[in-house]
C-alpha cells in the first residue's frame, strides 16, 4: 500500500514538473510528461489500481527479467541500484545492490554526481519497489544522458516484488533468514 502511495504521488509529481525528470533533456521531460498523462487517462477508467493492460511507463527503457539478473549478479557482471528511500532500503532490498534513491524534487546536478561514480564497464540495472518500474525507468533516462551505454542500463522487470516472488536473495533489517532461504 505505501509503495502504490507513493508510486501515485511521484506520478503526480511529474505531470506538475515535468522537467524535474532531467533539465538537460527536453526529450526526457517530454517522455515523462506524455507517460504521466498516460498514467492517468488509463486510471481515469475507474478501473481502480494499475494493471497488466495499462500502458507501460517509458517504454523506451529497456527491462531485463529478474532469472538474468540474478545469473549475472552470482557471476558478479552487474551492479544493482535500488532506487528506494533510504528507510525502505534499510528495511529491504536485493543483496548487494547499493541505494541511490529517485526523488524528481532534487536538483538534478546533485543527483548527477553520484550516478556518474557509477563504473561504466559492467551492466547497471536499477530497481524500485514499482510495479511498472516507475521510479527506477526515469534514473536510466538519466544515466543515458550522462553518456552511459544505452546496452548496460537497465530497469529490473517486475522490480523488488518480482525478485521477492522468486525468492531471490534479500538483505534488510526486515529480511527473516528462514524466509530468505524457503524455510
Amino acid at each position: 500500500m505505501k509503495s502504490q502511495f507513493w508510486a501515485g504521488f511521484l506520478l503526480g509529481m511529474l505531470a506538475l514538473t515535468p522537467a524535474s525528470v532531467s533539465a538537460r533533456s527536453p526529450q526526457a521531460s517530454q517522455n515523462a510528461q506524455k507517460n504521466s498523462q498516460s498514467s492517468s487517462a488509463a486510471n481515469k477508467g475507474g478501473n481502480g489500481p494499475a494493471s497488466a493492460k495499462d500502458p507501460q511507463p517509458f517504454p523506451q527503457v529497456p527491462r531485463i527479467s529478474p532469472e538474468e539478473v540474478e545469473r549475472l549478479a552470482k557471476e558478479k557482471k552487474v551492479i544493482l541500484v535500488d532506487t528506494d528511500d533510504p528507510e525502505a532500503y534499510r528495511a529491504e532490498h536485493i543483496e548487494g545492490a547499493v541505494n541511490i534513491a529517485y526523488d524528481p524534487t532534487v536538483d538534478v546536478r546533485e543527483q548527477d554526481q553520484t550516478l556518474s561514480a557509477l563504473p561504466g564497464d559492467r551492466m547497471i540495472v536499477f530497481y524500485c519497489n514499482c510495479a511498472h518500474e516507475e521510479d527506477s525507468a526515469p534514473m536510466v533516462l538519466e544515466m543515458w544522458e550522462l553518456g552511459y551505454d544505452h546496452d548496460k542500463v537497465k530497469a529490473l522487470l517486475g522490480g523488488l516484488t518480482r525478485w521477492e516472488q522468486l525468492k531471490y536473495p534479500l538483505a534488510g533489517t526486515d529480511v527473516n533468514p528462514k524466509e530468505e532461504n524457503g524455510n
